[in-house]
């Protein structure tokens, strides 16, 4: 499958204003801004893996080498109890749209968001969009 692997930090914008938004409590954004600026001087600070089946989605965070976050394995279009990106209780659903297209709708108290995962070839861009603001990471294949 094109999105199953791992992926390394490129870029990042919009991440501030989007995050105000959707009213992330402010550690998240402050871990958020650590972790962006220790990656754009060190890409391989922050890897993404992804394994995605037919039927399933995982997404692992590894930071300098160390698991963080590890989603579990979450059935596709099945909409489930899950913490959103930020922590927070809301309603999680991830779509697979096309062998190179994922969507992930959270929907939470004060906030909808819907982020889109896209490869095209060695490039994994990331897209969220909620409460009228939007941010995009980048990422290449290691």
């Amino acid at each position: 499958m094109s999105f199953t692997g791992k992926w390394q930090f490129k870029s990042v914008s919009g991440a501030t204003a989007y995050f105000d938004a959707i009213n992330s409590p402010e550690e998240y954004k402050e871990r958020l801004r650590k972790l962006y600026d220790a990656a754009s001087k060190d890409p391989k600070a922050y890897i993404e893996e992804l394994t995605v089946t037919d039927t399933k989605f995982r997404r692992q965070t590894f930071i300098n080498g160390e698991l963080k976050k590890d989603s579990g394995e979450h059935p596709f279009g099945v909409e489930e109890d899950h913490p959103a990106a930020d922590g927070r209780p809301a309603k999680v659903k991830v779509v697979r749209d096309s062998a190179n297209k994922l969507t992930r709708y959270e929907n939470g108290d004060g906030f909808n968001t819907v982020t889109t995962f896209e490869v095209d070839g060695n490039t994994l861009t990331v897209i969220a969009k909620g409460n009228g603001a939007s941010f995009t990471i980048v990422f290449t294949r290691v």
